[in-house]
């Protein structure tokens, strides 16, 4: 649990560029009170249950493990967030925002100073959506989450069009949430990866990431990244999905049809944590020892652990 008395508030020095060798997380979160209350500021009452419970209890997490919910300012966290990743032997990290227009997290990424980058949060079916993100990537963000099965829509609605022309105008990079989902609210009519089909093929710069391998839909992604070359997935979270999948796969097999399929230049390597836990460090261990018993090159290794994450989110720029 993160404790604020052992953070240090001065600012940080900027981060030099990455290196071979070097572990970058893809895909992490980040939840405190200040952010929470300021996204839930902006909404109506009956809005956001689940987050409004969170914070009225200081407990956020997976039902039935809750943890404390941090208090700090976005200038302590970014010191911790940054103490954290070290510890873990984690160079980089990249945050995945779930919070649209949140200047806590601006701030959080003004004061990490490329220790950790975010990936802002935007409705692409919303009007104002290419001026907000216009703004944020302004503001120091590395590209956009989206979260079509969590906010039940299609990416291929021709409403979202105006959002990734802006996109592509920018050179923002995707982050896309398919498949299960531990969101109550979530819908999985939304969760096939194949219906980014049309936009990825009509947006061939910008590079997609599919989160969790799919998260159950594996076989879509790996099909979907066959036709569109500007197709990524990342390894992110425990993959229970696999609990669920039918045939049954292993978590080395997983990474060798992914890796055959698409090659190691288009995996990103990332754990899925969040700030109420410790920080992930067995699913760190874990899929570096699946990469080494696959045999993977040490180039092809760093492509996956650094080298991908790193160019995608313009991590060096």
């Amino acid at each position: 649990m993160p404790d604020p008395t052992s953070t240090h508030t001065a600012a940080l020095d900027a981060a030099g560029p990455t290196a071979p060798g070097d572990v970058v997380d893809s895909h992490t979160h980040l939840f405190t009170v200040g952010l929470l209350e300021e996204a839930l500021s902006k909404e109506p009452p009956e809005a956001m249950k689940r987050f409004r419970q969170a914070l009225k209890d200081r407990k956020f997490g997976r039902p039935g493990r809750e943890q404390t919910l941090p208090e700090m300012t976005p200038q302590e966290c970014a010191a911790w967030y940054r103490e954290r990743l070290a510890a873990s032997g984690v160079a980089r990290a990249v945050v995945m925002s779930v919070m649209p227009d949140s200047q806590w997290t601006r701030d959080f990424i003004t004061a990490a100073n490329g220790h950790v980058a975010a990936l802002c949060n935007v409705d692409p079916r919303d009007p104002g959506a290419p001026a907000l993100l216009e703004r944020e990537m302004a503001a120091g963000f590395k590209g956009v989450k989206l979260l079509p099965v969590n906010r039940c829509y299609s990416v291929s609605d021709p409403a979202c069009r105006p959002f990734f022309e802006k996109a592509n105008e920018l050179k923002a990079s995707i982050c896309i949430h398919y498949g299960v989902t531990v969101d109550p609210t979530g819908d999985l009519r939304f969760a096939d990866p194949i219906d980014l089909s049309p936009v990825a093929r009509d947006f061939p710069d910008i590079p997609f990431v599919i989160a969790h391998f799919g998260a159950g839909w594996l076989d879509s992604v790996l099909r979907l990244a066959y036709q569109c070359k500007n197709v990524c997935v990342d390894t992110s979270g425990t993959n229970n999905w696999m609990d669920y999948h039918v045939p049954k796969m292993t978590l080395p097999e997983v990474f060798e049809r992914t890796l055959t399929a698409i090659g190691p230049e288009r995996v990103l390597f990332g754990t899925d944590s969040g700030t109420t836990a410790q920080y992930r460090t067995w699913i760190k261990f874990q899929q570096v020892r699946v990469l080494e018993e696959l045999g993977l090159s040490d180039g092809d290794r760093d492509l996956v652990l650094r080298a991908n994450a790193a160019r995608i989110y313009h991590l060096d720029a």
